[in-house]
């Protein structure tokens, strides 16, 4: 068997959230077509663990991991570097706290992507190990993340090499750059030298693999070249029988995401602001549940603005919970594929989204979803399709429908393999 080794920045299990569930579905379906490799990351004994947990389930996968980092540094006084440590973890906590106090805080631009997207220099013996792993003989290495993309300039010359780019960056600065109070000449700057890092780091990698048709068209004129460029969606998992029966919704909304992804945090703070004022006003009744993990001081300040809101945090059995309820995806920023609208479609609910939101989705407005794009369409489209019970069982038939058609999950795995079979047949 071909062998392949996946370096990714996150350990993708346990199962809490669509891009862990996408990789492991990924894996669980290759590992008996291919000799797989993961090379990994735990930044904390908890990961560690993660990560055994993960060799029991995939006893015919290597595993490459890296921990010596999470060695403290040698230090005069062990107690005192450990006391400094903490103190600095609450200095920044309560610097926070007063800065989320402020009105005129502009968060799109203090939690911008933007500022981070230039070349950052990794761990340097994290580069030793990664630079002594991929030299073992492997047929393709696959980079995934933004955060590695600096590792094309490091594999070798005679393996075929593959970035995955689950979200283009250039096009995510964008968006979030629209959101800033004002932009600055020096913020014009910046996002054209990170612009250009992340086309010569794109360029460095002999394949790329988009997450959608939209993003590989991005991503053919951004890199200058039509060959080598691959869609290939993530794989969401259906649910059939009696759990995929359809539940009318009268009042409850449901939005998945953690607050770590900005897009996901801009999300739910424009629907807290603008979205749910206007709702009240109308005479809806509504409760707005947000499923993922999210920090205190943020849940805090939106539940005091929407007290319509329920952070729900980790929901084991995911599709059950949705059930009787209308997912809204009031995204403003980012690319890639929204890995909550699919599964939110599994799980036979009626879709809100912007156009943003489903873009690289082929889902049609009015037939298999509804978008809207200002505060005031959103408004108008969750009243009448909460009160129209018969347009959200259209909805989630044909929206089921075309997922099984568009992504079925045996098609998107197959189509996987497929590319990697083109690449391995790649003599360039």
């Amino acid at each position: 068997m071909k062998k392949i080794l996946y370096i990714i920045p996150y350990v993708p299990y346990p199962l809490t959230s669509g891009g862990n569930q996408a990789f492991f579905h990924m894996i669980d379906y290759l590992r008996d077509k291919m000799d797989i490799s993961i090379l990994l990351y735990p930044i904390n004994k908890a990961q560690e663990s993660d990560v055994e947990e993960l060799k029991k389930l995939w006893d015919n996968v290597d595993f490459y991991v890296f921990t010596e980092s999470m060695k403290d540094p040698e230090v005069r006084n062990p107690f005192y570097y450990k006391w400094l440590k903490k103190a600095r973890l609450s200095v920044k906590r309560k610097m926070r706290r007063q800065l989320l106090v402020e009105d005129k805080w502009d968060i799109a631009r203090n939690r911008s992507t933007l500022f981070v997207s230039n070349f950052k220099p990794l761990h340097k013996k994290y580069v030793r190990f990664i630079s002594k792993v991929v030299k073992q003989g492997f047929d393709i290495i696959q980079v995934e993340f933004y955060e590695l993309i600096s590792l094309g300039y490091l594999l070798p010359e005679d393996v075929q090499t593959v970035f995955v780019h689950h979200e283009l960056r250039y096009v995510r600065n964008e968006n979030e750059m629209l959101l800033f109070n004002q932009v600055n000449d020096e913020e014009r700057m910046l996002f054209r030298i990170a612009k250009n890092f992340e086309r010569s780091a794109l360029q460095s990698f002999k394949h790329i693999i988009a997450l959608t048709e939209t993003d590989r068209q991005l991503l053919t004129g951004f890199v200058g070249r039509e060959k080598r460029i691959y869609a290939s969606p993530a794989v969401v998992q259906m649910i059939a029988g009696e759990e995929g029966k359809f539940v009318p919704a009268t009042r409850r909304l449901t939005f998945i995401g953690s607050e770590d992804h900005y897009p996901n945090l801009d999300a739910v703070m424009w629907f807290c602001k603008e979205i749910a004022p206007r709702l009240r006003k109308k005479g809806a009744s509504f409760a707005f549940q947000v499923i993922g993990k999210w920090h205190t001081v943020y849940a805090k300040k939106l539940s005091d603005s929407c007290p319509e809101l329920e952070f729900v945090g980790y929901i084991e059995d995911l599709h059950a919970f949705l059930q009787g309820s209308v997912s809204v995806v009031p995204v403003r920023i980012g690319s890639g594929m929204r890995m909550k609208i699919l599964d939110a479609i599994s799980s036979r609910i009626p879709v809100v989204t912007t156009t943003k939101g489903v873009e690289g989705i082929d889902l049609r407005d009015g037939e298999e979803c509804l978008k809207a794009d200002s505060a005031d369409e959103f408004v108008d489209t969750i009243i009448r399709l909460l009160g129209d019970v018969n347009l959200q069982e259209k909805l989630v038939n044909q929206a089921d429908y075309r997922l099984r058609q568009l992504y079925n999950p045996q098609k998107m795995l197959d189509r996987r393999l497929e590319i990697y079979n083109q690449i391995l047949a790649d003599k360039g």
